[in-house]
């Protein structure tokens, strides 16, 4: 009779991550299209996750120096496939925006607009792919002083009500106090955002078979995801006012789009509160 553990395995989980962002940098060098881009981005704010979980631990070896050249590392990848993966989407709500239907002017500025950032996103591609080649040995070497720092508790494990716990209290530890301009301000709603993600990734080490972490992770992911919707639209409608100008249609009804994407965030925020 098999036993359903709901216990989650960081270390384990860890190299897991590590092979994972291996393959996802070696998939991206060869072809920096849209779904490796996706995936390379993924593992690193993943594996950030996972270290910052593993830093909450009682008894778990220290690893402080390779972790911290690892992150910086990461940082530099994620911001560098973030940049690429932004226009990935935004070319998909651009067509979101002008069905076929759309009127002359408005189909006229959406092809100006996807054509402008089509060439961005080549630019993009190709400093992705240096900056892997650049850094990935660096980071290789560091990811795997961590491993072998923390092999001494490869097997360690951590029961699902302490998984929660340490998640709701990272989350609240992280979650930065609301600005003087209000909890409004677009760049402390993207912050939340970004410690949702992580958040969720904290919780989601947690087997399916363990309720109450995996609901948690599903109420970062809901934030998370209506969060960067939101910031989705509200970027692509200031490219567009920069390339289009303030009088274009279709960067008003993308203005309109953003808006109606925060109403939605926010309703997940207060959820969370």
């Amino acid at each position: 009779m098999t036993t359903t553990t709901t216990s989650a395995h960081p270390v384990r989980t860890l190299h897991e991550q590590v092979t994972a962002l291996e393959a996802a940098i070696t998939l991206c060098v060869a072809s920096p299209k849209m779904r490796p881009v996706h995936r390379l981005r993924t593992m690193t704010r993943r594996i950030e996750g996972q270290l910052a979980l593993l830093a909450l631990l009682p008894g778990v070896p220290d690893h402080g120096k390779p972790a911290r050249r690892a992150l910086r590392r990461l940082k530099r990848f994620r911001r560098a496939a973030g940049k690429a993966r932004d226009i990935d989407v935004q070319m998909d709500l651009i067509e979101a925006v002008t069905p076929e239907d759309s009127t002359r002017l408005l189909r006229e500025d959406s092809d100006k607009l996807k054509e402008s950032l089509e060439t961005d996103r080549k630019k993009l591609a190709e400093e992705l792919v240096r900056q892997l080649r650049r850094g990935q040995t660096e980071l290789t070497l560091a990811l795997e002083e961590i491993l072998d720092r923390l092999e001494p508790v490869e097997s360690l494990s951590l029961p699902a009500t302490e998984l929660a716990s340490l998640t709701q209290q990272w989350f609240v530890d992280n979650t930065p106090p609301e600005p003087e301009g209000g909890a409004e301000d677009p760049d402390h709603l993207h912050a939340i955002r970004k410690v949702a993600k992580l958040a969720r990734y904290i919780a989601e080490n947690a087997p399916k078979a363990a309720k109450r972490p995996r609901q948690l992770a599903e109420s970062f992911e809901r934030l998370q995801q209506s969060g960067g919707d939101w910031h989705d639209w509200l970027v692509l409608a200031e490219i567009a006012r920069e390339r289009l100008g303030g009088s274009s249609e279709f960067a008003k009804a993308l203005h309109e789009r953003s808006l109606a994407a925060l109403g939605n965030y926010n309703r997940n925020l207060r959820e969370i509160a």
